[in-house]
This record gives C-alpha cells, sequence and structure tokens, in this order.
C-alpha cells in the first residue's frame, strides 16, 4: 500500500471562507464531530504556513485547544481565505484509509510533503501572496447524517500581513 501524491485525488473543489474563526478551524479540527468519530488516521501538516507533521489528538478536548491557538492567529493574516478540498480517487479509498492509519509515520510525512509540493506547483491562481496556511488530513470523518464523508485532505489557502 503506497500513496504516489496529487494523482491519487480528483480535481480540488475550492470554496471561500469568509470568516475561519467562525467554526472553520473547528471544522479542519473536528472539534464538533460525532463522538464516535475516529480521527486515528489524520494529521495536521501545516500550521500557520510552516510544514509540520502532527497526528491528531485523539482527545477532543486537545483539539480544542488547537483550534483555539489557531483562532487566536487570524490578525496576522488578510481577511481572505479559501478553502480545498482533495477527495481521494474512488478507487484508492482503502488504500489511503489504510496508508494513513497504518503506516509509519515517515512514510506519511514524505508522503505528505510530496502532496504538498505537487499541489503548490499545479494550483494555478491570480491571487497575489495567496499560500497554504493550514492543511489536514480526513480520513474517517461522518457527516452530521451519520454517514461517512469521502477521505479527502483539507487545506485553507490565506494571504499572510
Amino acid at each position: 500500500m503506497k500513496m504516489n501524491g496529487i494523482e491519487d485525488f480528483m480535481t480540488p473543489q475550492c470554496m471561500d471562507i469568509a470568516q475561519p474563526n467562525h467554526g472553520f478551524f473547528g471544522y479542519l479540527l473536528r472539534c464538533k464531530c460525532l463522538s464516535q468519530e475516529d480521527v486515528s488516521g489524520d494529521f495536521i501538516f501545516i500550521d500557520d504556513g510552516t510544514d509540520c507533521f502532527v497526528r491528531f489528538p485523539s482527545v477532543k478536548s486537545h483539539r480544542e485547544i488547537i483550534r483555539t491557538e489557531w483562532n487566536a492567529r487570524t490578525g496576522r493574516y488578510h481577511d481572505f481565505f479559501q478553502g480545498m478540498l482533495f477527495y481521494v480517487n474512488e478507487d484508492r479509498i482503502e488504500d489511503f484509509a489504510d496508508f494513513m492509519t497504518d503506516s509509519p509515520d515517515e512514510e506519511i510525512r514524505q508522503f505528505l510533503q510530496r502532496f504538498m509540493t505537487e499541489v503548490r506547483a499545479a494550483v494555478q491562481t491570480n491571487i497575489p501572496g495567496i499560500e497554504p496556511l493550514y492543511a489536514v488530513s480526513h480520513i474517517g470523518q461522518l457527516a452530521n447524517d451519520g454517514g461517512m464523508q469521502w477521505p479527502h485532505i483539507h487545506i485553507l489557502l490565506g494571504i499572510k500581513k
């Protein structure tokens, strides 16, 4: 089981974010998720524009602490944000979930670095200064209706002041 990079994902979906501190960081960190949601395969891999590699804390209150830290930083950015969702190709869903859950952390880190290098090279924008600020992976995310969301990587882009 190996993930190749951006080619393992569908064309990204984009969405404008008016105010990320009004719930968006909580969404990225799954702070309001259903109690039975499993975040064991989820990672934070860009934090305030800096590459990092941190497994999601399994305890919701620990994710809420991170959300509070992220919300305190919104003054560092101009008031323009965009979200990008990279959904895994249908034929790679199980591979992605298994890879992110069971592979050694170093292999996952290398994949996420390669993925972001490819994203930065592939994403064309007419907005000067926009860059990835936060990025997380969601493997077993539950929807409000109790169904399972498609595994994806979520990137929040913005402009630093």
